[in-house]
């Protein structure tokens, strides 16, 4: 980028916005897990959405790539800037304000880079439930929540974003603000533009703020750890918690034992809910209105009808705030856990919930065919179908960056041929990012894709926002 550029930028903001010595800018180059990395013009750090649309229209009359990013988070690279050193990064973490909360119509209006954990105490200040739940909710942002449609362990109850969002604002690639930031539930007037920014990875526009759905929060709360034999005995034990707990059930997580082992090893503190070790294992937590005691014996009923019939070989149910949090923790240590077990291919699939037993076999049996070296590990919201298929190998197993790419890739591919034999989803809730971009033509139907790269075209005409995210490059 020609230094004019930069300098006629400088002229509209205030120089704490900009952002351009190495280590400054470090910590916004490379993605959380070190997989990918980036190099940028520079950093950019607005105050308001006036100078985001200003940012906007210097870059549309400039040319120059904006790579949007929140708490840089995600996974799948949607959030780290290309090598070619040419654009700026758009952080959007000084927008942070919670404007508005309505305990009558249960919504709250938020600035794009509020911090998810601050927008769930905010909510709970006011006696409301904000339930979106991730492990990373102490420092990702709304903006890129919304952006990749996240999921997270409440989906089984309250949906994925999509179904939290009710109005946005915005602004496009050539700085025009557009206010959506209706609070209303019912709005049926035209095209649903909202839907179309949710889960687009910033590649359409720049989310500046959200108006969201809040819930009563539920008076009581019951979490409990099983032990189970295989993932068909916790599809059958989520059938019968849904049968006799109806509407009750806010997560029903499953983890293999491998990543059990993993998270255990990487705290000498944590331990093992249940009394021994087991090949799977189920976290729940159940919600309601009523009285916790109440719950707890509802709870307490199926657990023990399914000791009982063989479903589940043990369980724990905590008896308190500190034993649930504990239970929680193991399943939101995973990532962490990985990142520090050695290389490892992550995958974000999704398949309807009874499939998931065979997906769980079929993935395994061809990961320990094609790569003998890597261990297949699995965990992820089994209530809704999403699992996250993980391929470890040895720590030594790489020459360099090029050979893990590369069997990376390969491994992409045997994952993903299964995940087409049961007509499921590559993605389900990381987004496709960077490292998804050249499969999504393979695995969306050629009209939807073509219809994809149109409105890419009309948001975003010079292809300055994200480029090389969710589309490749034509």
């Amino acid at each position: 980028m020609a230094a004019d550029k930069l300098d006629g930028l400088a002229g509209v903001l205030d120089s704490s916005v900009i952002l351009t010595t190495d280590e400054d800018m470090a910590p916004y180059l490379a993605d959380w897990r070190g997989r990918y990395a980036g190099r940028a013009r520079a950093v950019l750090r607005p105050h308001s959405v006036g100078e985001v649309s200003a940012i906007l229209r210097w870059a549309s009359a400039t040319l120059t790539p904006v790579f949007p990013q929140g708490g840089n988070t995600g996974l799948v690279g949607g959030a780290t800037p290309d090598e070619r050193g040419t654009g700026v990064v758009l952080e959007l973490g000084r927008l942070n304000r919670i404007q508005d909360i309505d305990t009558a119509g249960n919504t709250l209006v938020v600035e794009a880079g509020a911090i998810l954990a601050n927008v769930q105490q905010a909510a709970a200040d006011a006696g409301r439930l904000f339930p979106m739940s991730l492990g990373s909710e102490g420092s990702c942002q709304i903006g890129g929540i919304i952006a990749t449609n996240a999921g997270g362990i409440h989906v089984i109850r309250y949906g994925t974003t999509r179904e939290l969002v009710l109005g946005l604002d915005y602004v496009l690639a050539d700085g025009t603000i557009v206010h959506g930031l209706k609070r209303l539930a019912k709005n049926n007037t035209g095209y649903d533009l909202r839907n179309l920014l949710i889960g687009s990875e910033g590649t359409l526009a720049v989310i500046t703020a959200a108006a969201l759905k809040l819930f009563p929060r539920p008076a009581a709360s019951a979490s409990a750890c099983c032990a189970v034999a295989s993932p068909q005995k916790a599809v059958d034990l989520l059938s019968l918690l849904r049968e006799r707990l109806v509407g009750r059930i806010s997560s029903f997580e499953l983890m293999c034992d491998g990543e059990m082992g993993l998270v255990l090893a990487g705290d000498a503190s944590l331990r093992l809910p249940v009394a021994a070790r087991a090949p799977w294992y189920v976290f729940i937590e159940v919600a309601d209105s009523g009285g916790e005691s109440v719950l707890v014996e509802a709870l307490t009923a199926v657990l023990g009808r399914c000791l009982e019939d063989g479903t589940i070989l043990d369980a724990a149910i905590a008896q308190n705030e500190a034993q649930a949090k504990a239970i929680w923790h193991l399943r939101f240590a995973v990532s962490e856990a990985n990142r520090r077990a050695g290389p490892n291919v992550s995958h974000d699939t999704s398949v309807a919930t009874a499939d998931v037993p065979a997906f769980l076999a079929a993935v395994s049996a061809a990961l320990k065919d094609r790569f003998p070296p890597a261990r297949p590990l699995f965990v992820g919201h089994v209530g809704d179908g999403n699992i996250h298929v993980v391929a470890l190998f040895p720590r030594d197993g790489f020459q360099g960056p090029a050979a893990f790419e590369a069997t990376a890739s390969a491994v992409n591919d045997c994952v993903f041929a299964v995940v087409q034999r049961f007509n499921g989803s590559i993605s389900a809730e990381h987004g496709i990012g960077r490292s998804l971009a050249g499969h999504l033509p393979g695995h969306t139907d050629p009209a939807a894709y073509r219809l994809m790269r149109g409105i890419k075209q009309l948001y975003d005409p010079l292809g300055i926002l994200n480029p090389g995210k969710v589309l490749s490059r034509a």
